[in-house]
């Protein structure tokens, strides 16, 4: 078995659609599963859609609706599968579904996390309808399964961990005879329900982690992740035009990466694939006969020929809150009561700098900021600064280079770099600056880690 994994973009329009599914019909024989994300832009407008439902504008809602689904139906119609009596079913389905939970938003008078997930998953259930169609009109059988029938997860609204063994057992005993009867499944990614049936997701950008977890439990050896890009890249090619294609890294470098800010996964998606031992391929639907990005435990090329960095990532949006305090002198308990505050306030930190009297860190949601700093300067002194970015280099090649910090400041003397962190991980260095230095700092880097020399077999140059 083989799952196959399709982001937004993947299934934006009629024309993406078939795409994706003459790329399922070229791996029928590895028997597909296939996880689908909603149409693209269509989430962003059920986001808008709740949010406005929640602020009681019902006019405002209404057209929003009507806009999402007339996106569809268009879509429908050109695909020529208006008339499969499947779909139009489970498209009147889905529109009752989405009227239903924007009303229960107007008679609970607020928007809840609950209520938030009702509406947002409908974008996912109408496209799961909308491919299988696709395919039996190609002469292939297809069929949805529902996610929620087979995903179990505990009851955190918009963030729901899964229950991984309860939701194995579901899954093994519902699709395998579907596979092993020739028939294509496709579910929803980043949903699930919890043990009262409810729906919940997994937060945005889980439809990756979706699909580890479904070849996780069916026991599948490669998850294929097909979005808009030709793999993993050395960098963010909106910023750097001469980005390469890197041909394999290994699951800790694709995890760094991952969480400091690429966009090409989602953090939690390699977890299972780390676990189960599987293989994780990015592909571009747009160019299927690319041979993307793999990303495995071991990598093939010998690691001393892996290069000292392997991509460059950043995270911006950042708060930078500096602690400053003569308690924690040969102190004990100070960084506990400290970081307790942020466990308080659900705020995860994401890069830490200390020294004896001061902490530096940062964090990406400022929802409680004012909370957090009010409880800290209780303890301590505080400063914050806004618009600041991690930039973040990862390399299996960083353990075994020697002055590497060295060549990268020395090429930023320019910039202001308000803190600095090495050692935590082996194959990462990272570093703070001001949002507005990105373009140069990456391109810079860029520059001098990728400009020439580069191994064919690790980059495709």
């Amino acid at each position: 078995m083989i799952i196959l994994k399709f982001g937004g973009t993947s299934v934006g329009s009629a024309a993406a659609i078939r795409r994706v599914c003459e790329i399922i019909k070229s791996r029928l024989p590895k028997q597909p599963l296939v996880v689908t994300s909603a149409i693209g832009g269509i989430t962003n407008k059920l986001v808008s859609l709740a949010k406005i439902a929640g602020a009681g504008e019902e006019e405002k809602s209404k057209r929003l609706t009507l806009e999402i689904l007339t996106k569809h139906r268009a879509i429908i119609r050109e695909l020529g599968i208006d008339a499969d009596t499947q779909l139009i079913a489970a498209f009147e389905t889905g529109v009752q579904m989405l009227n239903m939970a924007v009303d229960n938003i107007y008679n609970n008078g607020r928007l809840t996390d609950e209520l938030y997930d009702a509406v947002i998953s409908v974008g996912e259930f109408f496209t799961a309808h909308m491919l299988p169609a696709a395919l039996r009109r190609m002469g292939l059988s297809s069929e949805m399964t529902d996610s929620r029938k087979l995903l179990l997860t505990d009851s955190s609204f918009s963030a729901a961990q899964p229950l991984f063994e309860a939701s194995k057992k579901r899954t093994q005993d519902i699709l395998a005879p579907i596979v092993s009867a020739g028939i294509v499944p496709v579910i929803q990614g980043f949903i699930g329900s919890d043990q009262d049936g409810r729906t919940t997701t997994l937060g945005r950008g889980g439809s990756d982690y979706s699909a580890t977890l479904f070849g996780a439990m069916l026991g599948a050896p490669i998850v294929e992740i097909w979005s808009d890009v030709d793999g993993v890249l050395t960098a963010d090619p909106s910023l750097v035009k001469e980005a390469h294609r890197i041909r394999h890294m290994t699951f800790k470098e694709a995890a760094e990466l991952a969480y400091f800010g690429a966009k090409v996964l989602h953090p939690a998606t390699l977890a299972p694939a780390i676990e189960h031992n599987m293989t994780v391929i990015v592909l571009n639907s747009m160019n299927p006969e690319f041979p993307g990005t793999a990303i495995s435990k071991t990598s093939p090329v010998d690691p001393s020929l892996a290069g000292r960095v392997k991509s460059i990532a950043y995270k911006e949006g950042l708060t930078v809150i500096t602690v400053m305090s003569s308690r924690m002198l040969m102190a004990h308990g100070f960084m506990a009561r400290l970081f307790a505050i942020f466990e308080k306030y659900k705020t995860a930190v994401d890069l830490i700098s200390t020294s004896e009297v001061t902490v530096s860190l940062t964090i990406d949601n400022a929802t409680n900021l004012e909370q957090i700093i009010s409880e800290v300067a209780e303890i301590a002194s505080v400063k914050v600064e806004k618009a600041k970015a991690i930039v973040c280099l990862v390399g299996e090649g960083l353990k075994r280079t020697k002055g590497i910090p060295g060549q990268i400041f020395g090429l930023l003397q320019d910039t202001h770099i308000y803190s600095i962190s090495q050692g935590a991980s082996e194959i990462n260095l990272s570093f703070v600056i001001d949002e507005a230095d990105l373009p140069k700092v990456i391109i810079r880097l860029h520059d001098y880690f990728f400009g020439s020399d580069l191994d064919s077999r690790i980059f495709a140059v």
